[in-house]
């Protein structure tokens, strides 16, 4: 089993493999969460919301309701996830839209939907 690649459009990159990828804008998500901060502008505020619309698109998933304009922010937030019958709580990203309304954005779920998509088999 050969390792996926990844590539961001936004910035025209490709990691070499998925975990890189999913490493990569994981500690940007902790570090929003950890400086409690907003991201509203710049490179990895870009590549966030690609990664996000073109999830969206994947997937099927608020597609209806998401239009690229709305989103105007990301900010790192912590939610509790269910693994094993157990709850662990864990950091993840809020997407933030021009109506004020926030969703839980999961980077490394999305990510790896994306490496799905870019690498058939």
């Amino acid at each position: 089993m050969s390792a996926k690649t990844v590539t961001i459009e936004s910035k025209d990159y490709v990691f070499n493999t998925l975990k890189e990828a999913q490493r990569y804008y994981d500690a940007i998500v902790k570090e929003l969460y950890n400086a409690q901060l907003t991201l509203t502008t710049g490179q990895d505020f870009e590549d966030l919301k690609w990664i996000y619309t073109t999830y969206c698109n994947y997937t099927k998933q608020n597609v209806e309701l998401l239009k690229e304009s709305d989103i105007v922010g990301f900010k790192g937030i912590s939610t509790v996830q269910q693994k094993g019958g157990q709850y662990i709580p864990t950091e993840c990203a809020a997407v933030i839209f021009s109506d004020g309304t926030e969703e839980e954005f999961f980077t490394d779920k999305a990510i790896k939907e994306i490496a799905s998509q870019q690498n058939p088999r």
